[in-house]
């Protein structure tokens, strides 16, 4: 049961087949013959309150309405104006939670029926409601009546009420809400005559109620699967990871009434690391808080269990963390994304107010969160095929197709933004000697240690890729070509005073760089360009060291 909306929401969404409907709808027809010719000597008794045909047509506007609210502010203004009384409110008992909540309520003379607040109480603070609830037997109570219960005296006096009808609401022989008439002027005793009409009409109304609950329940199925379905697709329509992980925040809150935000975190290797947030309004940022190590997501990723928080201000996952929020407050549900036995990651959905969470709510964000980790797993697999295919398996670093579209990429951006950059071609000065006199492995050790070289003597800004055999090549952004020629020359003495495992043998053979440099736009203002003229540069550099 939604409190707020007044609808149920449905543990089987599976209807009934339609021969079926059609059967009861028939034998509702023969119960409200039945019902009305039966009050009839009733109404004979007491024509104030109208004829068999009145009766009749206040239960067909009744039976004629779909809506869950609507059925109940019918019922309510049927009621009202067949009893002649001042006010009649019609309330749902959601006998799980112990509590009633207002669905409808009509006052005499009312023109339209306004929205209905939410007034959700315990029927064990009224112990005259829950008699009616528990025993279905209809009770008067007056306001000046010293024997009738203090706590609904009271109420009555708050509603300046002075004579209170409650009946039980019916739907196939189940009470499943309340009917309360109350009359302001003056003092009002209810017949068995009247009541039993009053009971005609309370009975086409809970069948109706049950009725619209049902299609409630059938459309909000229909809906979640409509956005699963629509989650799916979207979820598989994009492999990069801003675009999934709102895909399925987004989701997340098409499925959860009343959500006020959702995260998500991915988990790897024992830890958390933020991956997106949505809320209700639209805006995305970053996490509410920090998961702690013994908070609710980090025990969701370490246990792989949905763990949901009706209450957060009441619960010791919450209450009094000095390190969260200082009012901890609403709901919250976490959610392993899980691929098999391994949890990818936690999705979090809070709610603004405290609630009691469904199994209806489960399933639907346990099958997007099924959805959710297969996806993730998915987006990481390509993620470490993307970058194997962008690397080097040898050294570690970049090589010539992910360097092709980060200079295509550089060249761009430094258009755009009117900027200059460095491209610094290297080449190792007789490498295969090394290869030949010391063998390969030795050869492949000195490009991984040259690697590392490299890595250290760089900023974090600048890019290093190796572009194919002995040759690597560098961009610095936004270096004018003085800079860059004083990099090389760092870069130079650096390898040269390298401590190379082969150096200690006798005879070692000395390892040299020759460079090459070339800026954007001045020598050249595109890719191949400012290759060919680093190249050329780099030729220039070995033709001097050969003629020396």
């Amino acid at each position: 049961m939604d409190l707020e909306t007044g609808e149920l929401k449905n543990n089987n969404p599976q209807l009934g087949s339609g021969d079926k409907e059609d059967t009861e709808s028939l034998d509702d027809q023969r119960d409200s013959a039945e019902d009305v010719g039966l009050s009839q000597n009733n109404l004979a008794k007491n024509p104030s309150l109208g004829g068999a045909g009145e009766l009749l047509d206040a239960v067909a506007a009744i039976s004629s309405q779909l809506e869950v609210r609507a059925v109940a502010q019918e019922a309510a203004k049927q009621i009202a104006q067949f009893t002649n009384a001042d006010v009649t409110a019609i309330s749902k008992w959601d006998e799980e939670m112990s509590v009633v909540v207002l669905w409808a309520e009509y006052k005499r003379g009312q023109g339209t029926l306004s929205p209905v607040p939410y007034l959700p109480y315990e029927i064990a603070q009224y112990p005259s409601t829950e008699k009616v609830l528990k025993t279905a037997v209809p009770l008067q109570i007056q306001a000046d009546d010293p024997k009738a219960d203090e706590v609904e005296r009271l109420t009555m006096e708050g509603l300046k009420a002075k004579s209170l009808l409650m009946l039980p609401l019916f739907a196939h022989d189940q009470v499943i809400g309340l009917i309360e008439i109350f009359e302001t002027k003056k003092p009002r005793v209810f017949t068995q005559d009247e009541i039993a009409n009053v009971r005609v009409l309370a009975k086409h109304a809970g069948i109706s109620l049950d009725r619209a609950v049902l299609l409630a329940e059938t459309r909000q199925y229909a809906a979640e699967l409509e956005t699963l379905r629509k989650a799916s697709l979207n979820l598989t329509a994009s492999l990069e990871w801003e675009n999934v992980l709102f895909a399925i925040l987004e989701s997340a809150l098409l499925l959860s009434q009343d959500a006020l935000d959702a995260h998500i975190f991915l988990y790897d290797d024992g830890k958390l690391t933020f991956g997106e947030a949505l809320w209700a309004d639209g805006s995305r940022g970053k996490s509410f808080a920090e998961p702690r190590e013994d908070g609710l997501t980090y025990k969701v990723a370490k246990f792989g269990k949905v763990i949901s928080v009706p209450n957060m201000s009441k619960h010791p996952l919450f209450k009094d963390k000095a390190e969260g929020p200082s009012s901890w407050k609403g709901a919250i549900v976490g959610l392993p994304l899980r691929v098999r036995d391994r949890v990818v990651g936690v999705m979090n959905v809070a709610y603004r107010k405290p609630q009691e969470f469904s199994e209806e709510t489960f399933r639907s964000l346990g099958l997007l969160a099924d959805q959710a980790a297969l996806v993730i797993a998915n987006v990481r697999l390509h993620d470490v095929v993307r970058q194997q295919a962008r690397t080097d398996p040898l050294t570690g670093l970049a090589n010539r197709r992910a360097f092709d579209e980060r200079l295509d990429d550089e060249i761009r951006r430094s258009s755009r933004y009117e900027h200059l950059f460095s491209l610094v071609l290297m080449d190792l000065d007789d490498f295969k000697r090394i290869n030949d006199i010391y063998g390969h492995p030795t050869g492949d050790q000195t490009l991984q240690k040259l690697s590392e070289c490299f890595s250290k003597n760089v900023r974090d800004t600048d890019f290093i890729a190796r572009f194919g055999g002995d040759e690597f090549v560098m961009i610095l952004p936004e270096t004018e070509i003085t800079h860059a020629e004083k990099i090389a020359r760092k870069l130079i003495q650096t390898v040269e005073e390298y401590p190379f495992s082969w150096k200690s043998e006798e005879g070692a053979l000395p390892l040299t760089l020759t460079i090459g440099l070339a800026c954007y736009p001045s020598n050249a203002d595109t890719a191949k360009g400012l290759m060919a003229f680093a190249d050329k540069q780099l030729y220039k550099e070995k033709e001097g060291k050969r003629s020396n």
